[in-house]
């Protein structure tokens, strides 16, 4: 029947003068709606049920599963808000080997008719294609709606998400280290696996409804790409055959696969899996999500042919499972790329009072920089351009903390000890490096401290640090915004600040920044050694002749009520919760997990909205 009903589509096609295989491909500007499926309901000014409050009840997750007719699916999406017409736009998609999708229905519960969209097509890979469906809503001004989706012909499952209301809070989610790295022993004995935080920001959104959770890097662990035979057999030539092996068709097949494979097995599996069909997701990326380090590697071994060849699969499978487009539909999907061409940077609005950018600083990286002059560029005009009268918040997403320890004299002790960085050494365990990167690292034979290149912290990337920071306090000062920055990756919670020395009201410093840190929701924390370490080296830093940095204390206690010692830095599972509150100041809470691995204890930090007015707009 799927073969007969595919010739038919063709054969419309055919009557019609379009091409079917384009025409599943382009998205049109009510995102997934064809002629035939009629008006937007959605989309109508009348509410045609006047309650639509909401009251929020614990889900039987149980019956939250992976729609089993497809691979993988469904994902949601979160990618706008657009203020002026009240009207959120998200996705769905579907990975699946059909060559007819269903479409997807769509019951706002403020309207009496039911909303269709249709899938396009984005990529297709040996025999499996991935299907995006654009949903557009109107939001409420004052009730956030729960919206129920399902797939025609099967309504034996269905999901639900919430939309917030335009003059209310915005609730989210951030997460970051989404997997467990292969030094991490036994993590089922351990940790008792993935889903313990997973659980706890679930019941969370029982209790508040979150309207997005971010992403923040390392969504998913491809280390493992370095152990398919393809790889292990270049890594084991040597270093002047290896930065002169052709990526071959062989070798791009088997990185593919196990990135399509991977992909599938992690995004249908566990607590996560119903996470990503229950709240819209909006994500960066980082190295895990290519393979350990990758981008900081010596110029020699990451320009190398193969290097390039392993990027540009993780680059493909990561538009695709992540961000729900293709290298053509990008800027359909609300990611925009520099005139460098390279990297996929994204602004996206939270409301009417919250501007959330998420970089990409992993695309242009390299052992000198994180992000290109024309991405700061192209950063400050969207930025400025997004701004609303009523913006009182800018995040700034980052997949490394711009605000944490200085790493000077662990670089410095590093040099009197020689260019090899074990796994096991407390640096090594301070940059969450694993086995993929000691291996690359190993092989090629790398400069000294190439491999703490990753962090803002270290002091090559100290200029590049200062600018974009003045960059961020200039659109502040101009534009009377609250700049915070959150940022995983380092397998700690913690929090600092940036502030102006001469400043006696921070409510009223445009340069007073905070810096959530929040990981990991999955992989293990570093030892105790490590925070010893970085709290060594927390001290209050000069940025430029007007702005300091300090890391600040937050965590008086353990989880179980016990006095620490070391107070800005907490080596626990955690994931950050984000609430606003009626004063229009974020409220960051870290929920760090207990020691039984059920449920979390709180640590809030408030970010206060900045009391100066807008100089321009």
């Amino acid at each position: 029947m799927e073969f007969f009903s595919d010739l038919a589509h063709q054969v419309k096609d055919l009557i019609t003068g379009e091409n079917h295989e384009d025409h599943a491909k382009k998205p049109d500007g009510q995102g997934g709606r064809d002629e035939d499926d009629g008006p937007n309901t959605l989309l109508e000014e009348q509410e045609e049920v006047e309650d639509a409050a909401i009251e929020a009840a614990k889900q039987e997750y149980s019956n939250i599963k992976p729609s089993p007719q497809f691979k993988c699916g469904p994902v949601l999406r979160y990618q706008d808000i657009d203020v002026g017409r009240r009207r959120w736009v998200g996705s769905a998609l579907i990975v699946t080997d059909r060559r007819d999708p269903p479409r997807l229905v769509i019951r706002d519960p403020t309207k009496n008719q039911v909303g269709y969209s249709r899938a396009r097509l984005l990529d297709s890979w040996e025999g499996n294609h991935f299907y995006r469906y654009d949903i557009q809503l109107l939001l409420l001004n004052h009730r956030e709606k729960n919206i129920t989706y399902w797939f025609e012909n099967e309504t034996s499952q269905t999901w639900n998400f919430f939309v917030p209301a335009l003059d209310e809070g915005h609730n989210w989610a951030f997460y970051s280290c989404n997997g467990f790295t292969s030094d991490v022993e036994d993590p089922e004995t351990n940790f008792h696996g993935a889903n313990p935080l997973w659980d706890d920001l679930l019941t969370a959104h029982d209790a508040k409804p979150f309207h997005t959770m971010i992403g923040g890097g390392d969504q998913i662990y491809n280390d493992d790409v370095l152990l398919t035979p393809e790889m292990v057999e270049w890594l084991a030539k040597d270093e002047e055959e290896r930065v002169t092996t052709e990526w071959d068709g062989q070798k791009r097949y088997a990185v593919e696969k196990y990135y399509f494979d991977h992909y599938c097995q992690h995004f249908t599996t566990g607590t996560y899996s119903q996470a990503l069909s229950l709240i819209p997701s909006v994500n960066s990326w980082d190295d895990h999500d290519i393979f350990d380090g990758y981008g900081s590697y010596p110029p020699k071994s990451q320009l190398c042919d193969v290097m390039q060849g392993i990027g540009a699969a993780a680059s493909r499978f990561y538009l695709l499972f992540q961000q729900h487009a293709n290298r053509q539909t990008t800027k359909q999907a609300g990611l925009m790329t520099s005139s460098t061409g390279k990297g996929w940077n994204c602004v996206t609005h939270f409301g009417k009072r919250t501007l959330v950018v998420l970089p990409d600083t992993r695309s242009e990286r390299s052992k000198e920089t994180i992000l290109s002059p024309e991405t700061y560029q192209l950063l400050n005009d969207t930025i400025r351009a997004n701004i609303l009268p009523t913006t009182r918040h800018l995040v700034v997403v980052l997949g490394t903390p711009l605000v944490y320890p200085a790493l000077t004299l662990v670089e410095n002790s590093l040099e009197r000890m020689g260019d090899q960085l074990s796994r096991q050494s407390i640096a090594g365990k301070i940059f969450g490096k694993c086995k993929a990167f000691d291996n690359v690292l190993g092989q090629f034979g790398p400069e000294l401290l190439d491999d703490l290149v990753d962090s803002w912290a270290c002091t090559i990337h100290t200029k590049e640090k200062k600018e974009f920071v003045e960059l961020l306090q200039s659109i502040s000062e101009q534009r009377g915004v609250r700049v915070t920055f959150v940022g995983g990756d380092v397998h700690v919670g913690g929090a600092g600040r940036l502030f102006g020395k001469n400043s006696t009201d921070r409510l009223r410093d445009p340069h007073h920044m905070t810096q959530i840190v929040s990981s990991a929701i999955v992989n293990g924390p570093p030892p105790s050694a490590v925070i010893h370490a970085l709290h060594k080296s927390a001290e209050t830093y000069d940025l430029n002749e007007y702005t300091s940095e300090e890391m600040t204390e937050i965590f008086h206690q353990d989880v179980n009520g016990e006095e620490l010692e070391h107070k800005m830095l907490l080596n626990r599972r955690n994931w950050c919760e984000v609430r606003e509150l009626s004063g229009l100041e974020l409220e960051f809470t870290i929920r760090v997990e207990n020691l039984d691995h059920s449920g979390t204890r709180k640590y809030p930090i408030l970010v206060d909205r900045l009391e100066i007015a807008a100089r321009e707009y």
